[in-house]
């Protein structure tokens, strides 16, 4: 337990809790295994859990196309990043305070194991203990404010760079 304690306090979800309130979390997560290929979430697919790695290796992949991604079509989808255990990675956390469609498809490129934590879990610990889930949310906040600084950093290069093609051509 020690080490997973320490493990989700290097997560940036979890920073700044106590070791009380990360035994909590811990308490409402179980151990899950994932073979190496499995697809652990599906882009476009109905969420509610995030998963913490303790162990191996995942992609995150994103379907270039608009309407409904096809899993098929690896031509039509990109590999944005790997996420391993050494990273801290924690995905899915928005599916924790609202239920919304995946952004991503997350696979696993070798065997892997992770804590799930599933929203209905959640949000009945965070509301016996308000000060546990205050700390998270806000934590979450500043995840997702980033996320959103990043788009728009993303948003202003492309809109550039798509400016200056059509100029020249």
């Amino acid at each position: 337990m020690e080490h997973e304690i320490a493990l989700l306090r290097e997560t940036e979800l979890f920073s700044e809790l106590t070791a009380e309130q990360i035994a909590k979390i811990l308490s409402i997560a179980r151990k899950v295994n994932f073979s190496e290929g499995q697809i652990i979430m599906r882009e476009a697919e109905d969420g509610d859990t995030m998963y913490i790695i303790l162990e191996g290796t995942v992609e995150v992949v994103k379907s270039l196309v608009m309407g409904d991604p096809d899993e098929e079509a690896d031509e039509k989808s990109k590999v944005f990043t790997r996420l391993d255990a050494s990273d801290h990675a924690v995905f899915g956390e928005v599916g924790l305070f609202e239920a919304m469609k995946r952004t991503a498809t997350i696979k696993t490129v070798t065997q892997a194991r992770f804590l799930e934590i599933k929203r209905s879990s959640f949000l009945r610990l965070t509301d016996a203990d308000h000060e546990l889930g205050y700390r998270v949310f806000f934590n979450l906040a500043k995840i997702v404010s980033g996320r959103l600084r990043k788009a728009d950093e993303d948003t202003i290069k492309l809109t550039t760079a798509l400016s200056i093609i059509l100029r020249e051509s």
